[in-house]
């Protein structure tokens, strides 16, 4: 079942694919071959002919679209995650002790903040931690769900990246569609001995790979940045509970 927000982002994604698409063919149309044969095979190229195998593309362009939408979905819910570092909701004093009674009080002033903001990961360690504290006095045992939560939130940053993974496959598998479509149109006209109509007709098919390779590129890029800048968050909200809660508890 699609979110409201993925239903948005596919809505977008179809509407800057169509419009790009309807510009190439529209250019392909008005520009004279003759005189510019360089400017419209470039065109050709990025899918200005619907009817010799453009809608190839222009499916491609949709899927690139979208995924470019999903990664900024996520590259915001990163950086918004990321700002509650500077929040101060944990002393940084490195001669700073927590008392057992200091424990709960930032476990208070943990739960007034998320109804006041939002949950984020960070403040669901800080909750956690010393709630678990609070009931067992063991510092092996907190930092156990430490490790636990972190690594429950790490999976579900894998699942909401599900969709960019299924769109990274499907990219070049639509160029090598397009390909395979396209050589089979001119094996089809093979006979009719028309060399121009077949090398277009070629030109077309690996048109489509070669544009869904190169947004592949540029997508695979994106998304192991994003990939990068999730798990430094990760690693850096870890960081940040055991240094500034765990290692200054001072148990009696």
């Amino acid at each position: 079942m699609l979110t409201k927000k993925e239903v948005i982002n596919i809505t977008k994604a179809l509407l800057s694919g169509t419009v790009f698409s309807v510009v190439m063919n529209i250019l392909n149309l008005l520009i004279d071959g003759a005189q510019f044969k360089t400017t419209q095979r470039i065109i050709l190229l990025l899918g200005g002919d619907f009817s010799g195998g453009g809608y190839i593309q222009w499916i491609t362009y949709v899927a690139f679209v979208w995924a470019i939408l999903e990664i900024n979905k996520l590259n915001r819910k990163v950086t918004a995650e990321t700002s509650y570092f500077k929040a101060d909701l944990l002393p940084k004093n490195e001669k700073h002790l927590l008392m057992a009674t200091d424990v709960y009080d930032l476990y208070l002033s943990i739960k007034e903040f998320e109804a006041k903001h939002t949950k984020t990961l960070l403040t669901q360690l800080i909750r956690n931690s010393c709630a678990k504290f609070r009931s067992t006095r063991n510092i092996s045992e907190v930092l156990d769900v430490l490790n636990i939560m972190t690594d429950l939130h790490r999976e579900t940053s894998e699942m909401e990246q599900t969709n960019i993974r299924y769109l990274l496959w499907a990219i070049p598998s639509l160029g090598f569609i397009g390909t395979v479509l396209g050589i089979s149109q001119a094996l089809m006209i093979a006979n009719s001995k028309d060399m121009n109509a077949i090398a277009l007709t070629l030109g077309v098919a690996f048109d489509t790979t070669l544009v869904a390779l190169v947004l592949s590129i540029v997508l695979m890029w994106l998304f192991h940045d994003l990939q990068r800048k999730t798990d430094s968050f990760h690693v850096k909200s870890k960081e940040y509970v055991i240094e500034n809660l765990i290692n200054k508890i001072e148990i009696a």
